[in-house]
C-alpha cells in the first residue's frame, strides 16, 4: 500500500551508501518500529503525507501493516546510536521464523560455543560449515560472532539450531577444520 517505508539492506556491500555518497537519502530524525518483527525504519513526518493524522505503512521485512500516526514517531538518539540496515542473515532468519510460525526474534533451541576461529571467518561461513557438516543435514537458526570494540572477531562465536537433535549432531564437528583452523565446538558454559 502507499506509505510502505523501509531502509532495506543493499543487495551486496558494493552498493552500500557511504557518508560521502551523494546518492544516499538523508536520514530523518525520527523512526517507527514494526510491532510484529521489531524492525526499525527511518521515517519523517512528511513521509506520512500532507493531510490527516498519519497513514497506513507496511513492514518490508515481515509484511505486517499498521496505521502510523505522526504523534507516535520516535526520535532517533543520534548522539548515542546509529541506525543501520539489518544484515541479510537477519532478514533471512526473520523470514524463516515467520514461515515456521515462530516469533520474528526467535533464535533457536540449542546453542553451541564455537572457538579457535580464524579472525576473518564470517557468519555465512559458519552457517554453511555447520549446515553442510552435520550428518543428515540441519538448519542453523542464528550465528553470532563475538567482536571486540573495534569490530574485529575475538575468535569465537555462538551458533544456534532450530532443533536440539541437529545441534547435538553438530557437536561431532569439534576438532574439524573451518577456514584453515581446527575449531572447538561445545555446549556453552551458561
Amino acid at each position: 500500500p502507499p506509505g510502505a517505508f523501509s531502509y532495506p539492506p543493499p543487495a551486496d556491500d558494493s552498493t552500500s551508501p557511504t557518508a560521502d555518497d551523494s546518492s544516499a537519502l538523508p536520514l530523518p530524525s525520527t523512526y517507527i518500529t514494526c510491532g510484529k518483527c521489531k524492525s526499525l525504519f527511518a521515517i519523517s513526518s512528511a513521509d506520512l503525507g500532507a493531510h490527516g493524522k498519519g497513514r497506513r505503512v507496511k513492514c518490508s521485512v515481515c509484511d505486517n501493516s499498521w496505521y502510523q500516526s505522526r504523534d507516535r514517531l520516535l526520535d532517533i538518539p543520534t548522539q548515542t546510536h546509529e541506525l543501520l540496515p539489518l544484515p541479510k542473515s537477519d532478514l533471512e532468519r526473520i523470514a524463516k521464523n515467520l514461515e515456521r510460525e515462530e516469533s520474528a526474534d526467535y533464535v533457536g533451541v540449542f546453542k553451541l560455543y564455537v572457538g579457535n576461529l580464524d579472525w576473518n571467518v564470517k557468519e555465512e561461513d559458519l552457517k554453511e560449515f555447520f549446515e553442510s557438516g552435520v550428518e543428515g543435514g540441519g538448519e542453523v537458526c542464528d550465528v553470532s560472532i563475538v567482536r571486540g570494540e573495534g569490530g574485529r572477531s575475538r575468535g569465537f562465536a555462538f551458533v544456534t539450531f532450530y532443533e536440539e537433535e541437529v545441534g547435538r549432531k553438530a557437536l561431532e564437528l569439534n576438532g574439524k577444520e573451518c577456514n584453515g583452523r581446527e575449531i572447538s565446538v561445545r555446549e556453552p558454559n551458561n
